[in-house]
């Protein structure tokens, strides 16, 4: 196989990869020549390859030179292969042959290049007579055809593209990755840098749609890990993990990633121990998170005590250098523990404090500081002291974080936007946290703690929070209603909140499940739907959604996030009870739930 010689400017400047023009050329060439050796041929005065270059003019015999735009005859190449020593040329990465041949053919030394269907180039010369020329130069005619020369024009040529056109691993053409490339592969990446990075700051990508602190970091993350085997599948076995058991889409191959993660750490341990501890505790948090999305617990604890031991290392988790990954650690924590219904195991070391109280003036949203519009229906219950102060307390402060993310995304100023992202992301990461520490033998007390956590990382940890947290505590809501029938629990005729707290749960139930089932009977039960009913008979043109909107807003709603499993409910209700019909009421919850149980 003839051998290629691809000259490629990797300048970010560069239009194109292959195609250079005029300077780049040159720079390219400077570049491969500089610091060598040449030899001077005896016939020719000037620098090899300097006959090539000339313009057209007739020469002593009267033969006359035509200026070549891309490579010179056989007199140019003849010396500028006479002009390099061997090992020189072996040095460089090119072989050039020790000597080219003419061919007879027309007087000009213009060369024609093609590019075949297979992406191969192709160099056809056709060169003037040998007339002039040392008997060395037209020894062998044969190994012309050795050799392509690629130094592209800056004329249009029907040459490659791209590097593609010339390499069949297109996805990792250098061949850098330890791991091979291949199309699911570098899916998988494109998701962490696309998909999973951005929702680990979900506060701040959503709220500056799009935009988060550490967004830089993920494709640093990613060209590190193309050179370490274990990061690598780490990463993909997160990515795998994630995409079957949170966007349940199955097939990702995640067993076979996790298993090679695990068989590279006790092959590597030893390297392992020599690499910095910035790259060990990445390796960790994602084998961390991998396991969780797969719900093996058991697994992601050890990877957590291993952390510990890391963070001990620098003097706590708060002493950890790089920002980003202390801040990955707390978050997944969080989201572990919030799956779990469990305390979390990192300490609470990042709230904020109160919003208006630690935002400068300037960085205030530019909107009416008035939280008694948000949540009004709980004032009544948090006046009478009925709820634990501890309880009462954060449910102020989700008070707050709802005011905040109510008007974060609407118009206005970049900076204020920009603060309030980076608040809410903490100051939520602080409320799930005091939540999570408390639990409540009163069962009504403890229906509302789980109610209220619900839409905490309903509306403020997604896709996460909606996909997978909510899913596992709804049945943990429900137990604590069936608990809080018996005689000492009782909800003291706050039937209201009982509502809200059970249309919570049935939006986090999965769908057309148990769960989703029994949270619809006891709406009936309770008399919401009634409600509903008599409300639409007074106003026939709103809708049951619209009325199950106007309820939320009373306790807390967040129609971005909301509103999906909100027309779900109303579908559900809609399709098993007339509300044309006064009859209705009197048939039982299970002849309404037993209809319609597809979404809308």
């Amino acid at each position: 196989m003839a051998p290629q010689f691809l000259f490629v400017n990797k300048d970010a400047g560069s239009a194109s990869l292959t195609r250079s023009n005029a300077v780049e050329q040159t720079a390219i060439n400077s570049y491969v020549q500089r610091g060598r050796r040449h030899k001077r041929s005896a016939h020719n005065k000037g620098r090899a390859g300097t006959q090539g270059r000339r313009s057209t003019k007739p020469d002593k015999k009267g033969d006359t030179d035509d200026e070549l735009d891309l490579v010179s005859g056989s007199t140019t190449a003849t010396s500028a292969a006479s002009s390099l020593p061997d090992d020189e040329s072996s040095q460089s990465g090119v072989k050039i042959p020790k000597s080219l041949s003419s061919r007879s053919g027309p007087k000009s030394k213009a060369a024609r290049i093609t590019a075949s269907s297979k992406a191969r180039p192709k160099v056809q010369f056709t060169q003037r007579s040998d007339r002039g020329q040392s008997p060395s130069t037209v020894k062998s005619r044969k190994n012309m055809d050795k050799t392509i020369l690629l130094l592209n024009p800056s004329s249009a040529l029907n040459s490659p593209r791209d590097i593609s056109q010339v390499t069949s691993t297109s996805i990792d053409p250098f061949g850098h990755s330890v791991v091979k490339m291949d199309p699911h592969v570098a899916e998988l990446c494109r998701y962490f840098c696309d998909k999973f990075h951005p929702s680990v700051w979900h506060a701040e990508s959503w709220t500056l749609k799009g935009q988060y602190t550490h967004q830089s970091t993920s494709s640093a993350i990613i060209q590190r890990a193309m050179q370490n085997e274990v990061e690598m599948n780490a990463i993909l076995a997160c990515m795998a993990a994630r995409i079957e058991n949170v966007d349940l889409i199955p097939g990702q191959q995640t067993d076979r990633f996790m298993g090679n993660a695990l068989v590279a750490v006790r092959k590597r341990f030893s390297s392992l121990s020599s690499a910095s501890k910035h790259q060990l505790l990445l390796i960790i948090f994602h084998l961390y998170a991998g396991e969780a999305y797969r719900q093996n617990w058991q697994a992601a604890r050890i990877h957590m005590r291993a952390a510990k031991d890391l963070f001990n290392s620098w003097g706590g988790l708060a002493h950890v250098p790089d920002q980003s990954i202390r801040e990955s650690f707390i978050i997944g924590d969080g989201n572990v523990s919030a799956c779990l219904m469990e305390p979390c195991e990192l300490p609470c070391e990042y709230d904020p404090g109160p919003y208006f109280t630690v935002t400068p003036p300037e960085m205030l949203l530019e909107a009416p500081q008035d939280l008694s519009t948000i949540a009004p229906a709980f004032r009544g219950i948090l006046a009478d002291g009925y709820l634990p102060s501890d309880l009462a307390e954060v449910l102020l402060e989700v008070v707050e974080c709802a005011w905040v993310l109510r008007y974060a995304r609407t118009g206005t100023s970049p900076l204020a936007a920009k603060h309030a992202a980076r608040w809410l992301l903490w100051r939520n990461s602080a409320v799930r946290y005091r939540i999570l520490a408390t639990q409540y033998t009163d069962m009504v007390h403890e229906a509302i703690r789980t109610a209220l956590f619900i839409w905490v990382v309903t509306a403020m940890v997604v896709p996460l929070g909606v996909m997978r947290i909510a899913d596992l505590n709804a049945p943990r809501l429900m137990r604590a209603l069936q608990a809080a029938k018996w005689p000492t629990h009782k909800w003291r005729g706050l039937f209201e909140v009982k509502m809200w707290v059970l249309a919570i749960g049935a939006q986090a139930a999965r769908l057309d499940g148990h769960e989703e089932k029994w949270y619809l009977d006891q709406l009936f039960e309770v008399g919401m739907v009634e409600n509903i009913r008599r409300y639409r008979e007074r106003n026939p043109d709103v809708e049951t959604a619209d009325v199950l909107r106007q309820f939320h807003q009373r306790f807390f709603y967040y129609e971005p996030i909301q509103r999906p499993r909100l027309e779900r409910l109303a579908h559900l209700i809609g399709g098993s009870v007339d509300f044309g019909s006064r009859s209705a009421s009197s048939s039982s919850p299970t002849d309404r739930t037993s209809k319609s149980r597809s979404p809308p």
